[in-house]
């Protein structure tokens, strides 16, 4: 057993839960804080051939967690109205001027749309908003879909920041579960916080909705320390999923010419998120989707329709075609158990 074995070894013994309730403390005296599994698979000048088997181990460690089961996320865009808060990789954001407007799909398509998601298999139908999305709308979305798709999903809401109360009537609406994270570069690349992002996920899981918690947008210029922070705090908080978005180059936004992250490195830092989060967080996520990352340590793909912050106009079909079918048989090649599909409405 070489040195890195042995840290990933000792790494993965220690299974003590951290404390839940203080998402800005230094990470948990289990983590081990320097030269361990993590910094080398984030460290480039490492070679691929040297950390393969850290991939390996992630990918055994999450196959573990979950059984064998593989999860599909599927996100509607329900508007694309401008929004003022300039975050710069959005393609949403007003100053930009980089998206071609459409007109927000309708309450009979979205419910519609939900419930083909559900029958053919999702295991989670998220609702995507901008910002500053009417709460009132949404809670009318919240509660028709919900009516369509059963209860045996989770119902996701990806919107605003949001206090107890909207927290509340998003539950009573028939919501489950909220994507919401601190950003990569919080406050620099974004007219957010982190203050305001750590609230907002305080709130949720005060309020009983579970989150999901991506390192995100990923790119080239982001530090091994900037990646290890949010890994780490998806295990803080006990999210119920972790992973990785990279972001995706939109022409005419501000980020665009830093270009992206390679499919090899965004293995690794799923790895990281596994290996951050060794004994919790059963959906593990990468985005976007290729087969590689199913043998890593994800074991949770996307499929995204209609508006698309990571895009220059709506779609009428899956983003990039990677349709439902397309994830189910992915996973399954993989290995990944699969949820069943169900007779149509």
């Amino acid at each position: 057993m070489d040195i890195v074995d042995a840290i990933l070894s000792l790494k993965t013994r220690q299974t003590a839960q951290p404390a839940r309730t203080a998402m800005n403390d230094s990470p948990s005296s289990n983590v081990i804080p320097s030269c361990d599994a993590s910094e080398l698979l984030l460290d480039t000048r490492v070679s691929d051939k040297r950390v393969n088997h850290l991939l390996e181990r992630a990918d055994a460690m999450t196959r573990q967690i979950s059984g064998g089961r593989g999860y599909i996320w599927t996100a509607i865009g329900i508007d694309s109205t401008p929004c003022e808060m300039g975050c710069s990789f959005c393609s949403h954001a007003a100053k930009w001027d980089a998206y071609q407007n459409s007109p927000p799909l309708d309450a009979e398509a979205i419910v519609a749309k939900a419930g083909e998601l559900a029958d053919g298999g999702s295991d989670f139908v998220v609702l995507r908003t901008t910002q500053f999305y009417d709460l009132n709308r949404l809670l009318m979305l919240g509660r028709r879909v919900r009516d369509r798709i059963g209860t045996d999903i989770h119902l996701v809401v990806n919107t605003g920041e949001m206090d107890a109360e909207t927290v509340k009537a998003l539950k009573d609406a028939g919501f489950s579960m909220v994507y919401h994270v601190v950003r990569l570069r919080e406050g620099v690349d974004t007219g957010h916080t982190v203050e305001m992002r750590v609230r907002t996920i305080e709130t949720a899981l005060a309020g009983g909705l579970e989150v999901q918690y991506l390192i995100e947008p990923l790119g080239p210029e982001h530090s091994p320390a900037e990646i290890l922070t949010e890994a780490r705090r998806a295990r803080s908080i006990g999210a119920s999923g972790t992973g990785v978005m990279a972001r995706v180059s939109v022409m005419g936004t501000p980020l665009a010419h830093l270009g992206q992250v390679s499919e090899a490195y965004l293995r690794r830092v799923a790895a990281v998120a596994r290996l951050e989060y060794p004994d919790g967080g059963e959906h593990l996520c990468v985005h976007p989707p290729t087969p590689s990352v199913l043998r890593c340590g994800s074991n949770t793909i996307i499929v995204e329709q209609a508006a698309n912050p990571r895009d220059t106009k709506s779609s009428a079909t899956p983003w990039r075609g990677f349709d439902l079918p397309t994830a189910r048989a992915t996973l399954q090649a993989a290995g990944f158990t699969v949820r069943p599909t169900t007779e149509a409405h």
